[in-house]
């Protein structure tokens, strides 16, 4: 058994949960500690933190450093939410932060942000009986909410709005200053956002579940409404949101009790969660009452090898990639072929290239998308492809990983940028991964250069310092011989292993 502490800076408050965490019982939370903040609200109100809430949330984390040195934890894990990047002086912050109480902020991209969320959603009991079917999985943040839409098992889409709780509570505060009609305005704002997404990305399917993520979700799912691990027919959880309002708040804490943090941000958190009702129209409503901070203590047990996942991530990253590849109408056949060449290039290169499990996921999708870009131009797709990547979430690749696979794909078509040229934005090393990931796929591109499929029972093994990769074929290889050597010297130059072609098949 072991005792983990995760501590989340969040948009509007901290939050610090001790898990004991152990093979047979899996995560369990013994202690629960959230001190509401003003980060969000300092930042969209004048661009930065200010002093007094920089020095509040150094007292919040020492109080907490305190409560984990009494539990005694095995280990911990301190991170911030992506939204603390828009202050002005972030990096002063976090500066401050580590002087005052010798934590060292890790600062999560939005992308590992959302998979932390999906980790934690990932590990309940019947998370693959809901997926099975069809499922759009909602996780509400204080500036933004993305929505993943899952079809058969397989992950369909990815998509980030601009609708978070805190962001609907200022718009309401605007308003509410200027117009009586604030909330209808507000609704109106919010239905326009979800119908596009829905047009766009479900082609108006109506899916059967909607899992609902995120702080907020959570503690109105576990104070209020008692409908926190059941699955509530979306008749019944319309009939719940539409009692709640002040009034109704008033008498909850009366009559249980208990104080409701951030009520200011109750009335939103409705607001929202009624327009994704409406607009996506689910059968049946499923809060399981997990978070960001649920999705910390999985990861780092992952990573630690203290518990097994039961779902497959990796290949929720190949599925979502298949499906952008797909929405941008490249050639699927080609794209099979690639994708194939490309992983088997990768294993016989094993013990000579150095690279690992996480790397070949990204040959797999850079495979998958490096044609997307022709979608929108055939004279410029390298840059089209790197910028539809970037601006597309592959749920479980961080933005880094993203950026790479970005970056790969963009140089198959046109030289390698030096590293003095892309050196704000990798490292040595990064950049090293960058044209290993771009030898292979030169070498596999060439294999199918024609885009028919011409080899058959491809065989690859290193021998005497050569890639040897024997083939037949069903028609004439003219073409992708004469690419082939091209991209072949390139190889040669990055792993000084020379791929040769073994051609079997005599026509």
């Amino acid at each position: 058994m072991k005792l983990f502490a995760s501590i989340y800076i969040g948009s509007y408050e901290t939050t610090m949960k001790v898990f004991e965490i152990g093979k047979q019982k899996g995560i369990k939370t013994i202690d629960t500690l959230k001190i509401p903040s003003d980060v969000i609200k300092d930042i969209l109100s004048v661009g930065k933190i200010l002093p007094e809430t920089t020095d509040k949330l150094c007292r919040i984390l020492n109080d907490m450093k305190r409560t984990m040195e009494g539990y005694k934890v095995d280990s911990f894990s301190i991170v911030a939410g992506p939204n603390i990047r828009l202050a002005s002086n972030s990096l002063i912050v976090l500066e401050q932060i580590k002087v005052h109480t010798g934590f060292s902020v890790t600062v999560l991209s939005n992308s590992e942000q959302r998979f932390l969320g999906y980790q934690a959603a990932a590990a309940i009991p019947d998370f693959e009986e809901i997926i099975s079917d069809s499922a759009v999985m909602i996780d509400v943040g204080g500036i933004s909410l993305q929505i993943t839409f899952f079809s058969k098992g397989k992950i369909v889409t990815t998509q980030h709005l601009s609708l978070g709780t805190v962001s609907i509570s200022e718009n309401l505060k605007k308003l509410g200053t200027a117009s009586s009609n604030s909330l209808e305005q507000t609704y109106e704002m919010m239905y326009k956002e979800l119908e596009v997404f829905k047009t766009m990305f479900l082609n108006d399917l109506e899916p059967k579940y909607m899992i609902l993520l995120g702080v907020q979700v959570s503690a109105i799912a576990e104070r209020l409404s008692g409908f926190t691990s059941r699955k509530v027919k979306i008749k019944d959880y319309m009939e719940f949101l539409n009692k709640i309002n002040k009034n109704f708040i008033r008498s909850f804490e009366s009559e249980n009790d208990v104080y409701l943090d951030n009520k200011g941000f109750v009335e939103p958190v409705v607001m929202l969660y009624k327009a994704l009702a409406l607009t996506l129209n689910p059968s049946i409503v499923y809060a399981p009452g997990v978070s960001i901070s649920e999705g910390i203590a999985y990861n780092h047990s992952y990573s630690k090898k203290w518990l097994t996942a039961t779902h497959d991530f990796e290949n929720d990253i190949i599925s979502a990639a298949w499906a952008i590849a797909k929405r941008y109408g490249s050639y699927q056949p080609h794209l099979k072929a690639l994708y194939k060449l490309s992983s088997e290039i990768f294993d016989a290169m094993k013990k000579y290239h150095g690279m690992g499990k996480r790397e070949r996921i990204l040959i797999q999708c850079i495979a998958i998308l490096h044609d997307c870009g022709k979608y929108i131009s055939l004279a410029e797709a390298s840059n089209c492809s790197y910028t539809i990547i970037m601006a597309s979430e592959i749920l479980g690749l961080s933005h880094k990983e993203r950026e790479l696979v970005a970056t790969t794909v963009e140089y198959n078509r046109k030289n390698v940028a030096p590293y003095e040229y892309l050196s704000d934005r990798f490292t040595q090393d990064e950049y090293i991964v960058i044209l290993k990931l771009l030898a292979i796929l030169k070498v596999a591109n060439a294999l199918d250069r024609s885009h028919k499929q011409k080899i058959k029972n491809v065989s690859m093994k290193v021998k005497d310092g050569e890639l040897v990769i024997s083939i037949e074929a069903n028609s004439s290889l003219a073409l992708e011989k004469g690419l082939f050597k091209k991209n072949a010297d390139f190889f040669a130059d990055i792993f000084s292993i020379k791929p040769v072609l073994k051609d079997n098949g005599k026509l």
